[in-house]
Order: C-alpha cells, then sequence, then structure tokens
C-alpha cells in the first residue's frame, strides 16, 4: 500500500524523489560498432567514443542512460560526459552507478554485490511459504495466508535449532530445525518444514526458547456478494481488487460469504470481530462507512457497524473509500467529492475525445504523463545572461524550450555562477564526491571536481557559488557545509552549529554574510568562521531568498509558515502559512523585487505584488508540488512534476514543449490558450472517467494508509 502511497501523494524530501520525464536517449549502445544516435538538435555537435562496459560476474543487464538494456560485456558509443547505468543480475544487489567519459576512458567494469537475504519483517526465521506475515503498512494483507481447515507445508530457514507453533488453544507444534551443510552465512543456515493443519481460528504464535518471534492469524475464508460495491468495478484499472468500495461521506452495506478452507459454509458462527455472525447460510450482512478529511496528507479511517476497523476488514477482504465527481456535458458541476474540481469548466468534445481545462477535474499532471525517466522535479533554472538558456535536473534547452539536450544523468541540484554566467555546476547522487562543471553554459561538461572530502551521506541539498568570488563555492550537504576557496581545488567543512543543511545564501552585496538553515537559521559576517543563531530557531528552515535589488530584505521559509526580514536577518515577521518543498519555493522577479513567488507543497502557487503583504492564489489544482523561477522577462516559468510550464500572459499556465515532456499520456491541446486534456483518454490506476449522453463522472480511489 505504500506502493500506492507515493504514487498519489508527492512527499517530502523531494531530492529522493524520482519522478518521470521523456527522454529522447544521446547514446547508442550495441555489440557492433555501427549503432549510432543522432543528436536530437543539431547545433549540439556531441563526440562519440566507443566504451566497453563489463561487470563481474558478467552477464548483469546494464540499461545506459534509461534505454535499452544489454548483457555485460558489450560496447557503446557513448558521448563525453556523464552516464547513468542500471546494473541488475540475479543474486546480486541492483546498482544505479554513474560513469564519466572522458578523452582516455575506453572501457568501464562494475563490481556486484552479493544479494543478502531479506528478513520479513526482522527476526530470526525466514519462512519461504507460509505464514505470510507482513509489514511496514498498516493496509498490507497482513493476515497469514492460511484459512480455517487449510493444511499446509510450513517451510523456510532460521537461525534457531528448533521452535514451537503455538494455537491459540495453546496447543503446540514442536519444530526441529536442520543444519544446511553447503552454508557460508553465519544466520539462516537451518531448514525447517513440516505439513500443519490449522484448525483452530484466531492468533498463532511462534516461540523459541519461550519468547515470541512472530504472531499472525487465521481467519475464516471471506467471499464478497453483491450487491456489495468492490472497488475494481468503480476503478477497472486500480491494483487492488478484494475490496469494499466506499464512496467518501456515505455507508454501503456489504455481504460476505463465510466458508473454511474447503468452501463449506460457516452457519451461524460468530467471526469475533465487530460482533458479526453469520446466518444460517454462512452469510454476513454489515454497513460499512469512512470517516475524516480526504485530499493529499489526509487520511480516513473506516467503520465497520458504527465501530472502528482497519483498512483490513476481515481476512484478505479490505475497505476502500473513493470519491468522486460529476459534471453535465456542458461542464457544469452536479456534485463533488475530489478536491481541486472546478465548479465551471468549458468541455469541448472534438470527434470521440472529450477534452476539459487541466486543473478542473482533479488529477495531478504527474498521475497522467509518465515514463521510466526518473529525477527531474525539484530544479528548473534560467541563465541570467542568456535567458533562452533553461536547465532542469536531467535537460537543457538553449532556445528558450523549442528543444531539448539530454544531460547524461538527473542531477539532485544545480546553480549557475552569477560571477561567471557560463559557469553551471551541478551534483548527482550517483557520482560519489563529484561536482560537475560545465564552462559552455551546460552545453558540456568540462570538469569533474572530486571532493577531497569524503561525504558519508554523498548528498547535496544546494551548490552556492559566491555572487563575486568565482573561487569560492559553498556546498550544502547532509553531512554540513563545505567551503572551497580556489575553484573547487580543496574543501574544508567550515564552522557550522548544524549537521544536515537544506538552506543557504550569500548576501549579494556582502558576500562575507551566509544564512544557513537546518532546524534553525544561522547568520554569518565572515565568510562562514563563525554563526550566530537568529530568531528563527526550531523552525525547520527551507528556503532563503534574497531580494537583491535591496539585500537587507530576505525572505526565508520555514515548515508551515514564511517569514521576512528587512534589517539583513536580525529580526523577522510572519507573512503567510505556507508548506515548502525545497530550497527553490521562493522566486523574485529580477525585473520587479516587489513580485514574489511562493510555491506551497500539497497546495499550490502564490503571487504577491507587493513584497509579500498580500498574497493571491494563480494556480489551479495540479500545481501542489511545483518549483518555479521566473526569467529576465518577468516570465515565470514551472517545473510541475517533471512537466513544464509557463505563465503567460492571459493568466494562463501553458505547456513548454509539450510535445517533448507530454508524449507518453492521455491526448492534450491548446484552446483559446488553455492547456486542455482529454479526459476520456487519462487511464491511471487510481482514476477512472465515464461518460454518457448526459454526464461525465469522475472516480478517485483515496489514500488510505498514514
Amino acid at each position: 500500500m505504500k506502493f500506492f502511497k507515493i504514487k498519489v501523494v508527492l512527499k517530502k524530501t523531494v531530492v529522493f524523489l524520482l519522478m518521470a520525464v521523456f527522454v529522447i536517449s544521446f547514446t547508442g549502445c550495441n555489440k557492433s560498432t555501427n549503432s549510432t544516435k543522432k543528436p536530437m538538435q543539431e547545433k549540439i555537435v556531441e563526440v562519440e567514443k566507443m566504451i566497453k562496459i563489463d561487470s563481474n560476474p558478467e552477464g548483469a543487464e546494464v540499461v545506459v542512460d534509461y534505454g535499452k538494456s544489454y548483457k555485460t560485456p558489450f560496447k557503446c558509443l557513448l558521448t563525453s560526459g556523464p552516464h547513468t547505468l542500471i546494473i541488475k543480475k540475479e543474486g546480486y544487489q541492483k546498482l544505479n552507478r554513474g560513469i564519466i567519459v572522458k578523452k582516455d576512458s575506453s572501457s568501464f567494469s562494475i563490481t556486484l554485490s552479493k544479494e543478502e537475504a531479506s528478513i520479513s519483517p526482522s527476526g530470526l526465521i525466514l519462512f519461504d511459504s507460509v505464514p505470510h506475515i507482513a509489514c511496514c503498512s498498516a493496509a498490507a494483507i497482513a493476515y497469514s495466508n492460511i484459512f480455517y481447515g487449510e493444511t499446509c507445508i510450513v517451510s523456510g530457514k532460521t537461525s534457531l535449532k528448533s521452535f514451537d507453533l503455538v494455537f491459540p488453544s495453546k496447543k503446540k507444534v514442536h519444530f526441529e530445525t536442520e543444519k544446511i551443510t553447503d552454508s557460508k552465512k553465519e544466520s539462516y543456515n537451518r531448514n525447517f518444514s513440516k505439513t500443519v493443519t490449522f484448525d483452530e481460528v484466531g492468533l498463532y504464535s511462534i516461540l523459541s526458547n519461550g519468547e515470541q518471534e512472530y504472531s499472525f492469524e487465521v481467519c475464516y475464508k471471506a467471499k464478497i456478494l453483491p450487491p456489495t460495491p468492490v472497488i475494481e468495478d468503480i476503478i477497472p484499472n486500480f491494483y487492488v481488487k478484494n475490496a469494499i468500495a466506499v464512496p467518501t461521506g456515505k455507508e454501503v452495506t456489504a455481504r460476505l460469504l463465510i466458508t473454511d478452507a474447503k468452501k463449506n459454509p460457516m452457519r451461524n458462527t460468530p467471526l469475533g470481530v465487530y460482533n458479526l455472525k453469520t446466518d444460517g447460510s454462512g452469510i454476513v450482512t454489515f454497513k460499512v462507512s469512512v470517516k475524516g478529511q480526504t485530499g493529499v496528507g489526509y487520511f480516513q479511517d473506516v467503520f465497520v457497524n458504527e465501530k472502528p476497523a482497519g483498512v483490513r476488514i476481515y481476512a484478505d477482504i479490505l475497505a476502500w473509500v473513493y470519491e468522486s465527481a460529476t459534471f453535465s456535458k456542458k461542464g457544469h458541476l452536479i456534485e463533488s467529492t475530489i478536491r481541486g474540481i472546478a465548479n465551471d469548466a468549458k468541455v469541448i468534445t472534438d470527434g470521440n475525445n472529450t477534452y476539459m481545462p487541466y486543473g478542473s477535474f482533479g488529477i495531478p499532471i504527474y498521475a497522467m504523463y509518465s515514463s521510466d525517466f526518473p529525477g527531474v522535479n525539484g530544479n528548473i533554472l534560467v541563465n541570467p545572461a542568456k535567458p533562452s538558456f533553461i536547465y532542469t535536473n536531467s535537460f537543457i534547452s538553449e532556445n528558450s524550450g523549442l528543444t531539448w539536450k539530454y544531460f547524461g544523468t538527473a542531477f539532485d541540484t544545480m546553480a549557475i555562477s552569477h560571477s561567471q554566467p557560463n559557469v553551471l555546476y551541478a551534483w548527482s547522487r550517483y557520482f560519489p564526491n563529484t561536482l560537475f562543471k560545465s564552462d559552455s553554459y551546460g552545453m558540456h561538461f568540462d570538469e569533474f571536481i572530486k571532493i577531497n572530502i569524503n561525504l558519508a551521506t554523498n548528498f547535496v541539498s544546494q551548490i552556492v557559488p559566491d555572487p563575486k568570488n568565482p573561487n569560492a563555492i559553498y556546498l550544502g550537504t547532509w553531512d554540513g557545509l563545505l567551503k572551497s576557496e580556489d575553484g573547487g581545488k580543496s574543501w574544508n567543512f567550515i564552522t557550522t552549529p548544524e549537521r544536515t543543511i537544506e538552506a543557504t545564501a550569500i548576501n549579494p552585496s556582502d558576500t562575507s554574510t551566509i544564512f544557513m538553515g537546518g532546524l534553525n537559521l544561522y547568520k554569518s559576517n565572515d565568510g562562514g568562521k563563525t554563526w550566530n543563531e537568529t530568531e528563527l530557531t526550531n523552525k525547520d528552515i527551507h528556503c532563503i531568498a534574497f531580494n537583491k535589488s535591496d539585500p537587507n530584505v530576505m525572505y526565508v521559509g520555514v515548515s508551515g509558515g514564511l517569514f521576512v526580514s528587512n534589517d539583513g536577518g536580525k529580526t523577522f515577521k510572519s507573512i503567510g502559512s505556507f508548506s515548502f518543498l525545497g530550497n527553490r519555493s521562493i522566486a523574485i522577479d529580477p525585473k520587479n523585487a516587489n513580485r514574489i513567488f511562493v510555491f506551497s507543497e500539497g497546495d499550490g502557487i502564490y503571487e504577491s505584488d507587493d513584497s509579500g503583504a498580500h498574497f493571491t492564489k494563480i494556480s489551479p489544482y495540479g500545481f501542489e508540488n511545483s518549483i518555479g523561477t521566473v526569467n529576465s522577462d518577468g516570465e515565470l516559468l514551472v517545473n510541475n512534476g517533471g512537466i513544464l510550464f509557463k505563465l503567460n500572459n492571459d493568466g494562463n499556465f501553458v505547456p513548454l514543449d509539450g510535445k517533448f515532456f507530454l508524449k507518453n499520456g492521455p491526448k492534450w491541446k491548446m484552446i483559446d490558450g488553455k492547456f486542455y486534456i482529454a479526459v476520456n483518454t487519462i487511464k491511471p490506476d487510481f482514476f477512472a472517467v465515464k461518460i454518457d449522453d448526459k454526464t461525465i463522472k469522475f472516480y478517485k480511489a483515496s489514500d488510505m494508509v498514514p
């Protein structure tokens, strides 16, 4: 169920988030030398080299730059610069590995590590048959997968010489284990196997030396009977199948047939939960409802006959809530429980397709368009000296977004040197202790600066070049704040009161004044040699932005709020209740410093024209987890889940090169300057659209697991 939760809700710590975008690869891999690919735009001339890629052991599957997969050893034509490899081989740990092709590069060899035995959930016994013991999710099917009267083989591996399976009645089945003769591992080096008939309903325990190792439940078998609504009838592509469908704010009647493992009805039998008892046919009838607030970050509680219940109702039967909205064919809202639904939406019918404006029907962009390409959400930059150059985590455009080139990897964070606008810095977790540097506005990466200090986490939250001194560079990391004063040749941790650095900013007029934030906001007046606390303590700092026309004015985004200082950080005043996704959540118009944009996580985009005194929400539903920047022309550019948008003069968010970023998803078109999507072509697994002669109905499965 956690998988579903991640798909539906973009969570914090965006840097680990891997969202998808569509890629045209710049590499060609084959075992012959004839495999080449043309670059995406003819202006960019790439030098390709034949590179041999091998693994130890051989025979691993390798995906190069998220393209096709090949078996090692093989040869690739690769352009100079970074490339990302995903290496998989059965019995070995999956590896994401970055490689850098240089002038003298000819081959790369990757050593794989043996896959360690997984423990489920944790402890001294690994079951390979039954019971099924789940962990980590309240909505996981945490029952044992054993039903009353069933005879099963209980087997697996353990480090125990013996243990007991204890029935609800305290009856015991004793297991003696047998040492695995060829095992080289100290743990889990003994086998066990025994046939057991589970002729009692209730909680079973596994004990060793009198201590409980595991417990699991054996239930009667349950089957959903009509007319009980089931989730797959409402949302056909939803991956949960065996679930009672409960509409938000309503109650449904459910009927279950209760049997033993051999499908014999359990007549007039108490189930032991919610005071439920079957009738003379083995059928139990009850009411299911949900309570709680819907929407991102909210979770609803299930009730059976008004008694609190979990997502798992009984045995393998789940309860799942769904939201819905109904429009007339003209776009007038009839009723809705889905957050973000518009009251009126212009509907355009074109042939067999029904188009509605994006943001009117309650589904975000990232849930509709996807590919196999990760790591693009969280960055969008515009070069101040060449505004036609736009950067995201994975792509560069030199022509204002008309065409794009792939960097060769997905960067966690990037920064432009304002003292040398031709210099672009970037960091990727796939390349340990390596800072990328381009002297060509990002067209090529010319230097790969090795950090002479080992970073335990290998995670850089922010790169901050000194705005006046090109040799001074700061790296905000989860290991502390690093500084180089010689262009990256050497690095040192500068004195910081905090280890995990989320945001760093340098005063543009006085570069010896630095602000650094993690749990608290600190200020240094001497280039980071010493630090002092500010008023903002215990605030969980996420973002710091200076008003460049008046550097005494600075904005700080914290968990749950926005603060402004008008005296260079001496005092702060709260000016808004926002939530922040990362250190690029505030954007200031370089042409008009009074114009500020705030990107509020789980909420949307807000604009202020009076330096933050008043804010107005300008984004429709679907921009709840986005990051943006303002170019030198005062245009707002937004990275929304990996899809790039521009705010046009009419106040509409329109895709920036939709032909590139919106390939793999529903049909779309621009109508009257607005971005429309053919809702009948939307096919995510938690959303459904049903259109008839009179209405357009939307159904959306809710989050059920906190």
